[in-house]
């Protein structure tokens, strides 16, 4: 459960930047991804927050350290050895509300640093999600993957972290509309009688892509949310070509399909939350 109360304001003899080493030096984590904070977050950022297994405190021996950032202005985002951390514009962190990322941060966070309560006060708003709204808008985005003859090999990697996140978004919407929210993947394999999602869905991947491991991924959320779309276009840069002037979520989900080889598909680098 998350825990608004953070940092207090800096007292007057403690400089902003001082308030913040200190408030990141009692989150206790290994010194690489200290050193990775200490270097990455500037102290006219506006708010800190841990989320993820580390918050829930059911994390197991390499768990990422998820963080993210409030900052006037969005950041590229840092992911090295165990530390992923994230940069949000609070107009960015806006769009959140109703969404499952928001869903997330509001459940399963704690907050570092809000020296003005900006970062508490988000995640208190965020809001329920429709889950029939994310099952049909993971339905329409399920375009994506539905012209392999033509996509594949050549964008295998980036059409299986968009089938990843598909299922695991669809697995989470389940949940909470089962009235048992849950944002651990673990939990969710153990719900389902079903381990092998652990490994499938895992933000690390020990293995390089697989046809067989996306494959599996599209039945499993086709399961979820019915049969998925076939792509009309023919490709996915035929899609995006066509589709470009529109500039929606499915021109966003599209380009990282296309982008290939990076960090996990989460939340980050798009100009607003999808999902």
């Amino acid at each position: 459960m998350t825990k608004y109360a953070g940092i207090p304001a800096p007292a007057s003899d403690t400089s902003r930047g001082e308030e913040l080493k200190l408030a990141i030096a009692r989150l206790d984590v290994p010194k690489d991804v200290l050193e990775g904070l200490l270097n990455s977050l500037k102290e006219t950022d506006r708010g800190v927050l841990l989320y993820g297994s580390r918050a829930r405190g059911d994390s197991v021996a390499g768990s990422d350290w998820d963080l993210l950032a409030l900052t006037d202005t969005p950041r590229k985002s840092v992911h090295s050895g165990e530390l992923s951390l994230s940069f949000y514009s609070p107009d960015q962190l806006r769009t959140g509300v109703g969404t499952l990322f928001g869903a997330h941060l509001a459940r399963d966070s704690k907050v570092i640093w809000d020296p003005h309560g900006e970062v508490g006060a988000a995640l208190a708003n965020m809001g329920d999600v429709d889950t029939e709204r994310l099952f049909e808008r993971c339905r329409r985005m399920s375009i994506v993957l539905g012209a392999l003859d033509r996509d594949l090999p050549k964008y295998l990697s980036g059409l299986l972290r968009e089938a990843r996140y598909l299922l695991r978004s669809c697995l989470y919407a389940r949940a909470i509309a089962d009235g048992e929210p849950c944002f651990s993947v673990r939990e969710i394999a153990r719900r389902n009688g079903k381990p092998e999602l652990v490994r499938l869905l895992a933000s690390r991947q020990e293995s390089p892509p697989s046809i067989t491991d996306l494959r599996i991924c599209m039945q499993q959320l086709q399961g979820i949310i019915g049969p998925l779309l076939a792509n009309g276009h023919g490709s996915l840069e035929a899609l995006i070509v066509n589709e470009w002037e529109r500039k929606g979520d499915l021109i966003s989900m599209a380009m990282m399909a296309l982008g290939g080889s990076g960090a996990s598909l989460g939340y980050l680098e798009v100009e607003k939350i999808l999902l």
